[in-house]
């Protein structure tokens, strides 16, 4: 049976017009909705973020972070928007270490801020019109994906009465459902905007919430955030420029990764063992790197010249080093309008529902995204300071033109499946389509997990086979080829990609 037998058959909307790829049908079916009236991509990629932070809200909901990078077709330009919160300013390592769920486990919510700046530097619809049509599409229901479904029935029993008064705790795949909680929340959203979040009703309720459970945010905390803007970092690889989300995302790592690998002997096929070893030997060196120098910048001075200096990198090889943890989801999205704009962008609360903590009123969950910091070194916990980061997404220039962005959920294993996809498409001439189902193999704290097509014959690394498609992360993505645009969605999703 060959390898390509194995892939299933999503299919990929094809056009020279505009179009969403995302992980649920509705936010995809809105954001083309979005640009059928008139909006550009950033106007959609509003409207299909609010969509998933209804839809899957135990990946991306509106206590959720956001990143992304945005590609102006009328300058050739590629934008980073950075809303990735930060600790309240009372969490410093005198509480101890951050746990995993809970109040303390919380960092502003950074997404809604992130929308809104995005839209007000790029969009053209009017604000309340776009929020609108996300209330009117999803507020008489939605059809519920499995991945919800599954989240919801692993969460159940450390779930609270606000969380199960907000979720349709006993739905079914494919049932239609409604959050109105989330609902009425947008409709202040709407009307307010982002300051119905970071400085009113919503905002108050989530912050007596979380303190009466014991946690320190503020309204001040919520008030005084801002998201920032900035440049990608790029690297040329193979006549390609590959542009990545800076520190404090963890974007870097892949361009690290793609600079060891970019001079080493290829492997004779994509799915051989000596892919997998030339690969691990890099992501040894580069999540070494990471983990070592990557933080906030705002924080630490980060070497970033020196972090893509192959030869500092090989440096770093000392074999037998554990992988990086494996825990935690998110949702990414790519939107391109007719114009040639493209917005790829990835939001997250980090583990499925967060911190588990759900304000009861609005029924926003919110993030744990502060179990990624620590008690010592770069990404040390202090007040006001943002976690290195998971979230990152993904830009391919050619000739200063953009020819493809994509992204994954997979926290810290994104940077592997960035280089996997990538170097699938530019090494061994895969479709777009082929290049995201292709099997895959994760470098983690536990080995490696190789999804069932690959031969590991002689592999010496310790290794687990799992059957395909498995849970290797859901991903998107764009191609844009001599000005035809093909979008995808991951078959290991419950998404779709479609267009005008």
């Amino acid at each position: 049976m060959s390898i390509e037998s194995l892939f299933s058959s999503k299919v990929p909307w094809v056009t020279r017009l505009g179009g969403v790829a995302s992980e649920h049908i509705t936010a995809s079916r809105l954001g083309v909705e979005v640009i059928r009236m008139g909006g550009n991509a950033v106007d959609a990629a509003v409207a299909t973020s609010l969509t998933l932070a209804v839809t899957q809200p135990h990946l991306g909901g509106l206590g959720s972070d956001l990143v992304a990078l945005i590609y102006t077709a009328s300058d050739g330009k590629v934008h980073f928007l950075n809303a990735t919160g930060w600790a309240p300013a009372k969490m410093s390592r005198s509480l101890g270490k951050v746990p995993l769920r809970g109040p303390l486990s919380i960092v502003v919510p950074g997404m809604l801020a992130g929308l809104y700046s995005m839209w007000r530097r790029f969009g053209e619809l009017e604000w309340r019109r776009l929020i609108s049509m996300v209330i009117n599409g999803v507020g008489d229901g939605f059809p519920i994906g499995p991945s919800l479904v599954r989240a919801i029935s692993n969460v159940l029993n450390d779930a609270d009465d606000a969380f199960k008064s907000t979720y349709p705790i006993n739905a079914k795949p494919w049932d239609l459902v409604r959050i109105p909680k989330l609902i009425n929340a947008l409709r202040l959203i709407g009307e307010n905007g982002p300051d119905a979040f970071y400085r009113g009703d919503i905002g108050e309720s989530i912050v007596n919430h979380v303190n009466s459970l014991g946690g320190v945010l503020s309204m001040s905390d919520l008030r005084d955030y801002e998201p920032e803007w900035g440049d990608p970092i790029c690297v040329e690889y193979r006549g390609l420029t590959v542009c990545e989300t800076p520190p404090n995302t963890q974007g870097l790592t892949t361009l690290m990764i793609l600079r060891l690998i970019e001079n080493e002997p290829k492997a004779p096929g994509p799915f051989s063992p000596s892919r997998i070893n030339t690969y691990l030997k890099a992501y040894e060196a580069a999540y070494s790197a990471r983990d070592e120098f990557i933080g906030d910048p705002r924080f630490v001075k980060i070497p970033v010249d020196r972090l893509l200096d192959p030869e500092f990198l090989r440096g770093r090889l000392k074999g037998g080093l554990g992988g990086p943890r494996g825990e935690g989801d998110t949702t990414y999205f790519v939107v391109a309008d007719s114009e040639g704009n493209v917005v790829s962008a990835i939001q997250s609360l980090y583990y499925h529902f967060g911190s588990l903590v759900t304000e009861p009123k609005y029924g926003i969950t919110l993030n744990n995204r502060a179990a990624d910091f620590s008690m010592s070194g770069v990404n040390e916990v202090a007040p006001r300071k943002r976690p290195l980061h998971t979230l990152s997404t993904v830009m391919v220039m050619r000739n200063g033109e953009l020819e493809l962005a994509l992204g994954t959920s997979g926290a810290h294993y994104r940077p592997q499946q960035h280089v996997l996809m990538l170097t699938n498409i530019v090494d061994y001439g895969m479709n777009p389509v082929n290049a995201v189902n292709a099997p895959r193999f994760l470098w983690g704290i536990d080995g490696l997990i190789i999804e069932e097509g690959f031969e590991v014959t002689g592999l010496s690394v310790r290794h687990r086979l799992i059957k395909y498609p498995g849970s290797t992360g859901v991903a998107s993505i764009l191609a844009n080829i001599n000005g035809v645009k093909i979008l995808y969605s991951d078959v290991r999703g419950d998404g779709a990609a479609l267009g005008l």
